[in-house]
């Protein structure tokens, strides 16, 4: 019995108990530990498909490189913006980064100090050579890798293509140099002010016309230009609703103010700027100064006066003489004025045969008054004094400053297309077309009034003597026109108005 219960064993409590749990427990763990490594492989397979991706098709150059300037890796946009066929090609060909692909090599150098200091460098921009030699401009974004002694691996990073930006900027650089150029040296004043009278800028011929020392002093001083520098502040509120109204104003002339109180008259040219809700923001223009202009212009009008008065004591001397021709002249420069007008003769041109008109016989203040005023036919002799007044005429003028040809219209006024005519015999296109037109007035109106030595013939026989040698002795043109302007009642001219005065 005892050796029975020896024999009989009892299993251990741990071993009975213990030792399939801890098996089982022992392959969990390992299951889970297989699951998680499992897991965390399918992470960092994803995680680097994902960064291979984004390295693979980045729009930007990204890349890796030693510090001894040979490059690791680039991706495949860095090979297509420095013009290789695969990054491969790139890394193979690129030895030395900045000898062969930095224009300044001192950028790379500056680059390599900044990334020693720093350890990132961002915007950095730099000017490189493309494997065909051409250039492109370059923003790098790049970092140093280090090992835990802080020594340099490798650098990486990306490589922005900006040359289209940098081109852009280079435009606009020099469209603001051209523009700033031609706003400094403009010979007319230019100013942006805002609606209440305040200027924002203006260049330097805007303070000199305004007799400031800078454009800075004019903007600082100038703070109300309604009241500090136009004479009538009205007018610029005048301005104000022109172009309010209109968006752009041109020659708006007022009197101004300078610095130093003198007045001045300028002319303004100047148009709104808005913003999108169509709110003005400022005005923007040019002025000229205008001063000497109009004191000319103001002068010239006196002298015009003044002149206006001669001429007319001129002829009026001329009729004094010869009475029997009273109004003659007047009635002359009528006749020619309205047939120039007719023509389409330039304002001016007009106002020159106007002139002429009023004057035409004064050489005939070289004549006796008494073969002016003869009852009866001239002799032969006497003719010859009467034909010489067209060349005294103009010997008179020729000196006398009056607006070309009217001297020449004076001395040409009896020439005929046919050469007949006197003092030079001229013949068709070498008559001034001025003093043709004058002749036709003559010898209509002559003919038509009375003389000393005989009745008006009437408007009847002066028509007919101008038609019947039309072409012949005179413009027909000119011929064409008085005959209208005689015939037709509705014409500004006619015979009533040839006879006025009398």
């Amino acid at each position: 019995m005892k050796n029975q219960h020896r024999t009989k064993k009892q299993p251990r409590p741990e071993r009975a108990e213990g030792y399939p749990g801890s098996e089982v427990q022992a392959l969990s763990e390992l299951e889970h530990q297989i699951t998680e490594r499992q897991h965390v492989e399918e992470a960092l397979h994803q995680s680097e498909a994902k960064y291979r991706s984004i390295f693979e098709n980045a729009v930007e150059g990204i890349f890796q490189s030693t510090p001894d300037s040979q490059l690791i890796a680039v991706n495949p946009a860095m090979a297509r913006i420095f013009g290789f066929s695969s990054p491969e090609e790139m890394v193979r060909e690129v030895t030395n980064i900045g000898r062969q692909l930095y224009i300044n090599y001192d950028n790379r150098r500056r680059f390599e100090k900044l990334l020693a200091e720093h350890g990132t460098v961002r915007g950095f921009e730099s000017q490189f050579y493309r494997k065909d030699g051409s250039t492109l401009w370059g923003s790098l974004n790049v970092r140093a890798v280090k090992d835990d002694a802080e020594n340099i691996l490798y650098y990486e990073g990306m490589l922005e293509d900006i040359t289209a930006r940098k081109r852009v900027e280079e435009e606009l650089k020099n469209s603001e140099e051209k523009y700033r150029n031609i706003f400094e040296n403009a010979s007319e004043g230019i100013f942006q002010v805002t609606p209440d009278g305040r200027y924002l800028s203006v260049n330097p011929t805007l303070a000199k016309i305004h007799g400031y020392d800078s454009p800075d002093e004019m903007v600082l001083t100038v703070t109300d230009i309604a009241h500090q520098l136009y004479v009538d502040p009205s007018r610029r509120a005048e301005l104000r609703r022109l172009l309010e109204e209109k968006g752009f104003v041109k020659d708006f002339e007022v009197m101004m103010r300078k610095k130093d109180r003198g007045l001045q008259w300028v002319s303004v040219t100047s148009h709104a700027v808005q913003d999108t809700n169509g709110k003005t923001l400022y005005y923007e223009g040019m002025l000229q100064d205008i001063t000497a202009r109009k004191f000319a212009a103001e002068e010239l009008g006196n002298l015009r006066t003044s002149l206006a008065g001669i001429i007319l004591a001129m002829s009026s001397m001329i009729e004094i003489r010869d009475p029997g021709t009273s109004g003659h002249q007047e009635r002359v420069s009528e006749i020619a004025a309205a047939i120039a007008g007719e023509m389409g003769l330039a304002h001016d041109t007009i106002e020159h045969i106007r002139v002429a008109g009023i004057i035409h016989d004064i050489g005939k203040i070289s004549v006796p008054s008494e073969i002016l005023s003869k009852p009866a036919g001239l002799t032969e002799m006497e003719y010859g004094l009467v034909k010489a007044h067209p060349q005294a005429g103009y010997d008179i003028l020729k000196h006398a400053g009056l607006p070309y040809p009217v001297a020449e219209m004076i001395l040409q006024h009896h020439e005929r297309l046919d050469g007949s005519g006197y003092p030079r015999g001229l013949k068709g296109p070498d008559i001034l077309l001025e003093a043709r037109i004058l002749a036709v007035a003559d010898v209509a109106e002559a003919i038509a009034s009375p003389r000393p030595y005989r009745p008006a013939r009437g408007q009847d026989a002066a028509l007919d003597e101008i038609t019947k040698n039309k072409g012949i002795l005179y413009d027909p043109e000119a011929v064409d026109i008085c005959v209208r302007l005689f015939r037709h009642k509705d014409c500004q001219s006619g015979y009533a108005m040839i006879m006025r005065g009398r």
